[in-house]
Parts: structure tokens; C-alpha cells; sequence
């Protein structure tokens, strides 16, 4: 049984647990360190998701530094980190671990390589540290994070970032012949030729055409005009149907053309130059600048291209797998006859004669055959007769590959853009082969003796070859001011044609045929023969070089020009 005394205190306990005052505070008195454990961990870690966006900005502006100056990124990466004031670096090697403690210090890894932007490639792997063709920097910082409450619950924080940074310089590049001077006759029989009319150049149009150069953008845009496409990519317009018509009068709408270079190029306004179709694709490659908005090409590249090398180039285009026919009559001095037969081989799709882009990009020239039937007044006793000597070219394809383009302060002034050359194989036979042999590129011909006189008495057969083989690569380097004077660059430097045609000449193999008494005549023959071919060495010289001029190569050399060059802006990539 209860006493009074404890019915009382049941009572009051009964009381205080229903009374519900001073709830909040029990709870915040209860509460209070967890609350302000929370408060320190949310303040702690919005300080560090700051102070790791403040490192991560560093590391992209000074990956962008050192990507804009390639060749000394490590000194342009730190030198933007201490004017940033970041701190007190200590520079690692790479495989350095970033998360690796050191307390109190600003751990920087600078690594430069090679960045494709390839969507195949994963892109963690799109950056490939080393090597000698680097386009990109990688920086890397580690550092102490500062903790404000809640070090003695969760430790030292690291903060480690990363960027990369790459700037693609671009080159635009050509390959083929600088046309020399030519004679007028040779000249427009051959461009008359490969247009299918005639064609009247004076030699002051021919100058006009060959001192002219114009804006490559500029160009474009007034080739767009002309095709009345206002709106589209570069990458249409290279697609779009284009006859040798618009192409010479999107050439006088430049703004670099002149009085003499309208009029010359209003000589190729014909009847058949308005029907020749021009694949402007197999002629100019415009890399990642095709995609850009026609208007919007001279902003982003200021590069140019000659006006007679590009229609000839377009010529050759249009011409390809096609076979051209010259009877030069008596135009050339020391012949008495010259008639040319080319037949062009057609060019993989991406043999262009221009390019514009990165490393890797190619330009080759087409590959071709010509036919040159020379008929040549004999000497001594061959006096009266007629010498015809069948010769023939054969090109494979010249290339250069554009191998690097650096920028050594991130300025167009400090360019150096660096070119792998290789010069076709060319040959030259005196023989005979059938007309089928000689228009099959795939193969090539067999040739026999030709007959190089052919009288009732005298009857003479010979055959000779001669061969340039320059099979490797010839690495060419060209500064800025290389290109801002527009020079080109040979592969080889000496004569290759008379050394060619004096050794044709030279290792001719004869044979003689006299019908009734000798009397010693062969040796007369041999003896007279010898000397009309070696008078007219130069003569043939001289043609040979001008028809291979005309279509843009020189037997067993390459002629390469940068006519334009960018840095490229530095941009983040990863």
C-alpha cells in the first residue's frame, strides 16, 4: 500500500511528462554539436569546391599559355602561374602522383604531346604525352585544401586538377611548276588543247596571269557569287557544278586583280571553256576551314593562290583520263615538226594541288604520259631526210606532306612550316609502243625500236631510255618571311632534263640497214646521226620542259610553296 507521500510524487512525475514546455531548447541543447559539426563539414566543403575552381581556372590558363607557346611550354605555364600568384611552385616530372601529400606546397606537372580530336577515341586517350610532334599541353596541380572547422574530423584535404590545351597551326601548301617564261605558240596550242578551243594569249596576258596572285577567300566568295550561292559551307561550294568559265571570272571579281589580268583572263571566255566541267574537289582541300560559312574564310586564314597555277591545275582536273592531242607544226626553233600526245592519268580523289590544314596533309600532282613525235632535218648523209624520233615521258605522282607547323612566340612572324617532298619517277624512252600500251595508266608500256628514218636506201632503228628515280623523301623548311615572299622550293637542284635528254641522246642503240652496196655508209650514217640529235638536244630540251610546265610538273622534281600559314588560337580541350 502507498503512503500519501508517494502518491504525490507519482503525481508530480505524471505531471512533468505531460507538460510539453522547454521542448525546443532540450533539443537544441541535445542538437547543438551535431548541428555545428554539419555547419563545418557545408562551409568546408563549399570553400574547397571554391578553392578547386580557382586551381582549375590556373591550370587552364596556363595550359592555354603553354599550348600557345609550344616550344617553351614550360616556361610560358609557369611564368602564368606566378603572375596569377598561385604560390610557391614545385615542378615534378611526369608519373609524378598529384594526390602524393606535401604539405604547404604547389605540386605543377607540365607535359607536352600530341592531342587528336578524334570522336573515336576515348577521351581520356586523346592526349598522348611525349614525342617530337606536339601540339598540346597538359598541367596538372596539387595542393594543400584549407579546411576551416572540420580538420580535426576529416584530415588534410588535397585538391588535384587537371587541364589540357592545344593549338593546331595550319599551313596552306601547293605543288607543281612556277611557269618560266614560255613561247606564245607552244603555249596556247597546249592550253587550247586542254580547254578544246583556241586560245590567244599575247605574252603580256601570259605575264598578267603569271605575276597574279589572289586571295585564296577572296576567290572563293567570288566564285560563290558567280554560282549565285550566297548561303552553304566552303565544302558546298568545292561540290557545287563549276565550269572553267566561272572559275576565270571569279578570278577578275577579286579585289588583287588588275586591267591586264581581266583582260587575259577573258581570252579563256569561249564556247567549250563554258562546257569544261572543273572538280574543284580534286583541285583544293580546305581541311576543317570547308566547314566554315562561305563570307567567313578570309577572317579565319589569309592564305593565296597564283591565278595561272590554279586554272592549269583545274585544266589537268578537268582533263583527267583523258587523252590530248598537239601539232606544234614548225613553232619551236631546231625542229621541223613537234606534235604532243598527254594522257593524264585520273588522281585519287585527294591528290589535290592545293591544301589547306595540319600535319598529314598531302598534295601530289597527276600522274601523266606524253608522247612527243619530233621531226628533225638530217645532216651530212642524211642531208634532205627526215630524222623522227618518238619519245616518250612517263610522271608517277609528286607529293608533300606536310609534316610540322610551329610557332615559336604563338605569332605568324616566328613560323616555321616543315615539308616532306618526294619528286615523281620520271623516264624517258625513244622507242615505239602501241597506242593502247601508252593510254593505259595501270601499266606500264613495252616499247620496241622505232623507226627513226625510213628511206628506200637507208633505214634506220633505235631505241634509248633514261630514268630519274628520286625515291626518298627531301625534308624542305620554310620561315616566315619564305613565306611571306612567296618563294618555292625545289627538291632537286640541278637540270635533270638535259642531263635526261643528253644521256637519251648519248645511249642510243642503232641499228642501220643500207640496201644494196654499204661503201662505208654506216658509219657515215651513225656518224651524221649523232651529230643532228646532238644539235638538237636543246631544242627538245626546251619543249619537253615547256609541255611538263605547262601541266604543272618537271621531270624528276617537285616545286612546293606555303603560300599561307596560322598559329592557331590555344583552346581548351579536356
Amino acid at each position: 500500500m502507498t503512503t500519501p507521500g508517494q502518491e504525490q510524487l507519482k503525481q508530480r512525475l505524471r505531471l512533468f511528462a505531460a507538460d510539453r514546455g522547454g521542448n525546443l531548447a532540450t533539443m537544441s541543447a541535445f542538437m547543438a554539436p551535431l548541428a555545428l559539426a554539419l555547419a563545418a563539414i557545408a562551409i568546408d566543403g563549399g570553400s574547397l569546391y571554391n578553392e578547386k575552381r580557382q586551381v582549375q581556372a590556373l591550370a587552364d590558363i596556363s595550359a592555354i599559355a603553354g599550348a600557345a607557346h609550344i616550344d617553351r611550354a614550360e616556361e610560358a605555364v609557369l611564368a602564368s602561374l606566378r603572375d596569377n600568384r598561385l604560390g610557391p611552385l614545385t615542378v615534378l616530372g611526369p608519373g609524378y602522383d598529384p594526390l602524393t601529400p606535401a604539405a604547404g606546397q604547389n605540386l605543377v606537372t607540365i607535359e607536352t604531346g600530341r592531342y587528336e580530336a578524334d570522336g573515336s577515341t576515348p577521351a581520356g586517350q586523346r592526349f598522348q604525352p611525349g614525342g617530337s610532334d606536339t601540339n598540346a599541353v597538359r598541367v596538372t596541380i596539387a595542393r594543400d585544401g584549407a579546411r576551416h572547422f572540420g580538420e580535426i574530423l576529416a584530415g588534410q584535404p588535397r585538391i588535384a586538377v587537371a587541364s589540357v590545351a592545344s593549338a593546331t597551326p595550319r599551313a596552306a601548301i601547293s605543288i607543281g611548276s612556277r611557269l618560266a617564261r614560255l613561247e606564245g605558240g607552244v603555249l596556247n596550242s597546249l592550253l587550247g588543247a586542254l580547254t578544246g578551243n583556241e586560245i590567244g594569249l599575247t605574252v603580256m596576258d601570259y605575264e598578267a596571269l603569271v605575276d597574279a596572285d589572289v586571295s585564296l577567300f577572296g576567290f572563293l566568295d567570288a566564285l560563290a557569287t558567280e554560282l549565285d550561292l550566297q548561303a552553304g559551307t566552303y565544302e558546298d561550294l568545292l561540290d557545287a557544278e563549276v565550269v572553267l568559265a566561272d572559275v576565270t571570272a571569279a578570278a577578275a571579281a577579286t579585289g588583287q586583280s588588275s586591267p591586264g589580268l581581266r583582260a587575259a583572263l577573258a581570252r579563256y571566255d569561249t564556247d567549250a571553256a563554258s562546257r569544261l566541267s572543273v572538280p574543284l574537289s580534286h583541285v583544293l582541300h580546305l581541311g576543317q576551314a570547308a566547314y566554315l560559312g562561305i563570307g567567313q574564310g578570309a577572317g579565319a586564314f589569309d592564305a593565296t593562290v597564283g591565278v595561272m597555277e590554279f586554272i592549269l591545275a583545274s585544266l589537268v582536273a578537268a582533263n583527267g583520263a583523258n587523252q590530248l592531242a598537239v601539232d606544234l607544226g614548225a613553232t619551236v626553233p631546231g625542229l621541223a615538226t613537234a606534235r604532243v600526245t598527254v594522257v593524264i592519268g585520273e588522281p585519287m580523289q585527294d591528290s589535290v594541288w592545293f591544301a589547306l590544314g595540319e600535319r598529314g596533309t598531302m598534295v601530289r600532282t597527276a600522274q601523266l604520259r606524253a608522247r612527243i613525235d619530233i621531226d628533225i632535218g638530217g645532216s651530212g648523209v642524211l642531208s634532205g631526210l627526215a630524222i623522227r624520233l618518238p619519245v616518250y615521258v612517263e610522271m608517277a605522282q609528286a607529293e608533300a606532306e606536310l609534316k610540322r607547323v610551329t610557332c615559336t612566340d604563338g605569332k605568324v612572324s616566328s613560323a616555321q612550316v616543315t615539308i616532306d617532298a618526294r619528286p615523281g619517277i620520271a623516264s624517258l624512252t625513244l622507242g615505239q609502243a602501241t597506242p593502247a600500251a601508252f593510254a593505259d595508266t595501270t601499266r606500264p608500256p613495252v616499247f620496241g625500236k622505232a623507226r627513226i628514218v625510213d628511206t628506200p636506201l637507208i633505214k634506220v632503228d633505235g631505241s634509248a631510255r633514261a630514268e630519274v628515280a628520286n625515291r626518298a623523301p627531301t625534308r624542305l623548311q620554310f620561315s616566315a618571311a619564305d613565306i611571306r615572299a612567296g618563294r618555292i622550293k625545289t627538291v632537286a637542284t640541278t637540270d635533270v632534263t638535259t642531263s635526261l635528254a643528253a644521256s637519251l641522246i648519248g645511249d642510243l642503240d642503232v641499228t642501220v640497214s643500207i640496201v644494196g652496196l654499204d661503201l662505208g655508209l654506216s658509219g657515215a650514217v651513225r656518224s651524221a646521226l649523232a651529230t643532228t640529235l646532238t644539235a638538237a638536244t636543246p631544242a627538245i630540251d626546251s619543249l619537253l620542259a615547256d609541255v611538263l610546265a605547262v601541266l604543272g610538273v618537271r621531270l624528276g622534281e617537285a616545286d612546293i610553296m606555303v603560300t599561307g600559314v596560322t598559329c592557331g588560337r590555344a583552346v581548351l580541350v579536356q
